[in-house]
């Protein structure tokens, strides 16, 4: 035998020719592994004609697998009869990749409409349960996977496939009609009750009031219409407000720091804009700081100082105020006392 060098794909999961498709994990090959034949062409050696196509080998070593941008499949390894000249041909032309299809012959067991298999580009039933006969090679493939399949019946018999979707043993999908979904029969009582019409009334009153319903519910979108608008319109102005009102906020935070010189004028704009972000924690902050002294508080400040240092100095005598260096500065907080001071050390001092 004649081990081919690539593995073939037998079967997979794409919509094929015929509209319909073949799930991979369905596949029954128990029985094609005890006796795993390769035909070419699905032809089978029928009588004693001498120009009849007997089988080209064995297709072994079947394997489940996920190929990459394919999915699930069934391949197999091929093996062509060296005794015979026809498949030998066969072999060199798979081998040069001058024939590169294979296909599954199987026998269909279960059919089913289920939309949740349903593939693009599918017009017929999908195959969840079938059995493998046997494997042909090809010259023209029935899928964009180079896979062409065919159709066993429980007779054995191979079932002729047409590609224009003529197969009646392939149960189709069914199409709906546009004509189908024109006309709608109703009851009368029921439709004249929902409608608020007597029993009497006619079709004239009734295609009157649908009429009605329909001018009613028109201008009832109208109207919601509107008021959505109005409430957009209404909702940006709040919204507008009130991004005004806490911008006035803001200014007025900063503006009061600046004021009780909490900060400077120059950094105004920066307080500005980080309470905009935050008011909250620019409030608390402004909160803990301590206002900048004014120059009129520092001068008071200071001549209260002053005041009560010169009140300590003039309670000493002069041999006090000799001894401790305060002379000096009597003198320079009050001329006057120093003088005082001075004329009671000495007297007659002018």
């Amino acid at each position: 035998m004649l081990r081919a060098i690539k593995r073939i794909i037998i079967s997979s999961e794409s919509v094929n020719l015929y509209g319909f498709r073949v799930l991979t994990d369905g596949i029954d090959i128990d029985q094609y592994d005890k006796n795993p034949i390769m035909l070419w062409m699905h032809n089978r050696a029928f009588g004693t004609k001498d120009n009849v196509f007997l089988p080209i080998g064995n297709v072994i070593e079947l394997k489940r697998e996920e190929l990459d941008g394919v999915g699930k499949v069934i391949t197999g390894q091929p093996m062509f009869d060296d005794t015979d000249e026809f498949a030998k041909s066969i072999y060199n032309k798979f081998e040069n990749g001058t024939l590169r299809m294979a296909s599954a012959g199987l026998n269909p067991k279960t059919w089913s409409d289920d939309e949740s298999l349903l593939m693009p580009g599918q017009t017929g039933y999908t195959l969840v349960k079938s059995v493998l006969q046997e494997v042909s090679i090809v010259d023209i493939g029935g899928n964009d996977d180079a896979l062409s399949i065919a159709l066993y019946d429980d007779n054995k018999e191979l079932i002729t496939l047409s590609s224009n979707g003529e197969n009646a043993q392939i149960p189709q999908l069914k199409q709906i009609s546009n004509d189908s979904m024109k006309t709608i029969q109703l009851n009368a009582p029921d439709v004249l009750t929902k409608l608020g019409l007597a029993d009497t009334a006619g079709a004239t009153e009734v295609l009157a009031k649908i009429d009605n319903l329909v001018n009613l519910s028109a201008q009832k979108d109208t109207e919601i219409q509107t008021l959505k608008t109005a409430k957009e319109q209404a909702d940006a102005k709040v919204t507008e407000l009130q991004n005004k009102q806490t911008e006035n906020e803001v200014i007025a935070l900063v503006d009061k720091a600046v004021t009780d010189r909490k900060i400077v004028a120059g950094q105004r704009d920066h307080f500005i804009k980080l309470a905009k972000a935050d008011k909250e924690t620019v409030e608390a902050m402004f909160t803990g700081m301590q206002a900048a002294p004014t120059v009129q508080s520092q001068l008071a400040a200071d001549n209260g100082g002053k005041k009560d240092e010169l009140a300590e100095l003039v309670k000493l005598s002069y041999d006090e105020l000799f001894e401790n260096g305060g002379l000096s500065k009597l003198k320079t907080l009050s001329p006057d006392e120093y003088e005082v001071k001075m004329k009671e050390k000495f007297p007659s001092r002018k």
